[in-house]
C-alpha cells in the first residue's frame, strides 16, 4: 500500500463523524470505555464497538482489557500530533474569530494535546520561550539553548527524562484554535507534567480543557512575564 493509499484509508476512518468524536474524545490521552465513547459518540454500543475495531486494526487507537472491561486510548502521540494538525488545517481563521470561542472557551484558552499544552497559554508559553532565546527554531523542531535548559532545570522541568524519551524531543505542533505552534514533543509533555506537580494547572472532569489555578497566575507571571486578565486572555509583559 503506498502513501497515497494509506492517507485515503486514513480519511475515510477519521472522516466519519461518529469515529472521528471518539478519537476527538481522546485526545487528551484519556483511557475510556467503549460504552462511555458510544455515549460520547451518540451511537449505539454495537455500532461503537464496530468502529472501535476499525480504529484498533488501523493503529489509531490501542485497547487493554480490565476484568470484562475494555478501555480505549490514543495508539501514541503521533496520533494524537495528526489528529490536532487536521483539525488545524480544517480551520480557515484563528477560533477566537469564529464559533469555537464562544462555545468551547475553555479548551481555546488551555487544553491537553494528547501529552502536551495546547490552546492559548500553550502557545503564548512556547512563544515566550523562544523570544527568551530558550527555544531555537529548527524547520519543524525546537532545540534547547544552553540558557534554556538552565532555565527549565531551575524550574525542576525533569529535563534528563524527556532527552531519554524514545520520540521527537521538541517540535511545533500546530495549534487548531490558533493556528500557530504550541510545543510538542518529549520537552512538552515534560514541562506539563510540571505544571500539574506543581498544581499550576488542575485538570477538568470529562474535558481536556484545564484550569489555571491562582498559584499557577502567579508562577506563570515569576518565570514567564505572562498574565491572564480577567477575560481569560494571556497578555506577555
Amino acid at each position: 500500500m503506498d502513501a497515497a493509499q494509506f492517507l485515503s484509508r486514513a480519511g475515510s476512518l477519521v472522516g466519519d463523524p461518529s469515529r472521528a468524536a471518539i478519537l476527538w474524545s481522546l485526545l487528551g490521552g484519556e483511557v475510556r470505555p467503549a460504552s462511555e465513547l458510544a455515549m460520547l459518540a451518540n451511537v449505539s454500543p454495537q455500532t461503537a464497538s464496530n468502529h472501535l475495531r476499525l480504529l484498533v486494526e488501523a493503529n489509531f487507537l490501542r485497547v487493554e482489557s480490565l476484568g470484562r472491561n475494555r478501555f480505549y486510548r490514543l495508539h501514541g502521540p503521533l496520533v494524537g500530533v495528526a489528529l490536532e494538525s487536521l483539525a488545524a488545517a480544517a480551520h480557515q481563521k484563528p477560533a477566537q474569530a469564529g464559533r469555537a470561542q464562544h462555545r468551547t472557551p475553555e479548551l481555546v484558552f488551555a487544553r491537553t494535546c494528547y501529552d502536551h499544552l495546547a490552546g492559548e497559554l500553550g502557545v503564548a508559553i512556547r512563544n515566550r520561550l523562544e523570544q527568551t532565546g530558550c527555544l531555537r527554531r529548527q524547520a519543524s523542531d525546537y532545540g534547547v539553548s544552553d540558557s534554556g535548559e538552565k532555565f527549565l532545570r531551575g524550574l525542576g522541568v525533569d529535563f534528563d527524562a524527556a532527552r531519554a524519551k524514545r520520540r521527537r524531543f521538541a517540535y511545533a505542533c500546530l495549534d487548531w484554535s490558533h493556528r500557530v505552534p504550541h510545543l510538542g514533543g518529549a520537552l512538552g509533555a515534560a514541562l506539563l507534567d510540571w505544571m500539574f506537580r506543581q498544581q499550576l494547572l488542575a485538570p477538568r472532569k470529562s474535558t481536556r480543557a484545564v484550569r489555571l489555578t491562582e498559584a499557577g497566575q502567579k508562577r506563570l507571571a515569576q518565570h514567564f512575564a505572562i498574565r491572564v486578565n480577567r477575560a481569560g486572555t494571556t497578555i506577555a509583559s
